[in-house]
């Protein structure tokens, strides 16, 4: 197939004053889209004056991405919305008319990701063309992404692990963040729990941790465990042999996390302590059935250390987002940089978007920097005309 990869008049298909573009829903509307004179539809009327509190510099590039361009962000809101036809023929609108100064090129990447999401190859393919024999540059590159469900096991690895990283107390207070666990637990093969950050532990926050690593040697999950022998140290540093003391948890713990390590030796000796201290037969030794890796928690600066991990955004953001907020809530409670990570975000939904301004305002308020990374360009352009970006630095994908 050969394409003229000379600047291109125009792009095909794209309506025309004889082909409106129609709405099927209640209020349809008929309308002729040309750049110039498109009318915004949806009314936006949200304060943002108290959003600012709170938040810190933002980086100038992701600044630079989130001016304010109205076609754009209409044509964001439209897809928000579910109107995606209209959504790709607004765009390609603005694209033929070209007269967006330097906010042309996002355009077409807002283009690029529909397409994407899509998972209209062909259509994405066609679009390349046309921008290389424009830009004189390489088009973006498609991605071939995982089915949202119905995914196999082997193609389950592929995606990003979900990482919960433990706070400096172990105690009653980690049961939100086990209920997090349990919800990635069903959605997830393999874990990470990074124990680096624990400096105490007491016999609550040991039984509730003992109890979900049992449920997830039981559902064999894989595990990657970070600083597990720090937890193990903190554990050890509140028993004592002979002394009973009202819950054997952290004596089960200690011995549950050292089988995942699979130290046999250390295990029997601890064992042998347990049973000494409780007058029971010593518990045997179980090897774990699931694959364990473990890793040595890097000493990091306070500053690098709350941006060395991120929290992952799921794929749609639609409906109620009340567990959604409470899930970054809880994360953000022992983190002062908030990355919320939108690589597998695809969609937010235009009401949704609303509820997420609101749960972020309290946490920006709060000191808190929020930062969105790896965004798609109809996302970041929805959360600019929601009022995101002004409690937020929104970081759009890279173009690759």
């Amino acid at each position: 197939m050969s394409r003229d990869m000379g600047r291109p008049k125009s792009l095909q298909p794209k309506p025309t004053p004889g082909d409106p573009l129609k709405r099927t829903e209640p209020n349809q509307f008929h309308t002729d889209f040309v750049a110039t004179d498109f009318q915004s539809t949806i009314a936006l009327s949200l304060p943002t004056t108290e959003l600012l509190s709170g938040h810190t510099e933002i980086q100038a590039h992701a600044v630079a991405q989130t001016e304010s361009v109205p076609l754009l962000e209409e044509a964001a809101i439209l897809f928000a919305t579910g109107q995606t036809k209209v959504a790709e023929h607004m765009l390609r609108s603005v694209i033929d008319q070209d007269n967006l100064g330097n906010a042309t090129p996002i355009a077409w990447f807002m283009l690029f990701d529909l397409y994407q999401i899509e998972q209209n190859q062909y259509a994405f393919e066609s679009l390349s063309l046309d921008y290389a024999g424009k830009y004189e540059t390489s088009p973006p590159v498609w991605r071939n992404l995982e089915p949202s469900a119905e995914k196999s096991d082997d193609e389950g690895e592929n995606k990003a692990t979900p990482n919960l990283s433990f706070p400096a107390q172990l105690d009653g207070d980690i049961i939100k963040l086990l209920q997090r666990l349990n919800t990635l637990s069903e959605q997830n093969k393999v874990l990470k729990l990074d124990f680096g950050r624990v400096k105490q532990v007491d016999p609550v926050g040991c039984g509730l941790l003992l109890r979900a690593l049992r449920n997830l040697k039981k559902t064999k999950h894989d595990l990657i465990v970070v600083g597990a022998q720090n937890l193990t140290a903190q554990i050890q540093a509140i028993l004592e042999v002979g002394r009973r003391d009202e819950t054997e948890a952290p004596w089960l713990l200690l011995m549950e996390i050292l089988q995942l390590l699979q130290m046999k030796e250390a295990f029997e000796e601890t064992s042998i302590d347990y049973c000494v201290t409780f007058e029971v037969s010593p518990p045997a030794y179980e090897a774990p059935l699931n694959k364990i890796t473990t890793a040595v928690a890097e000493p990091l600066s306070p500053v690098t250390e709350t941006r060395a991990e991120s929290f992952m955004m799921p794929r749609t953001i639609e409906g109620k987002t009340e567990g959604l907020v409470a899930d970054i809530v809880e994360y953000a409670k022992s983190h002062d940089f908030v990355i919320l990570n939108c690589s597998q975000l695809e969609r937010v939904e235009f009401g949704a978007s609303a509820q997420l301004l609101n749960g972020l305002v309290p946490i920006s308020g709060s000191g808190k920097t929020i930062q969105f990374n790896e965004v798609n360009y109809l996302v970041m352009h929805l959360f600019n005309a929601m009022g995101l970006k002004n409690v937020a630095a929104i970081v759009p994908r890279k173009q690759s």
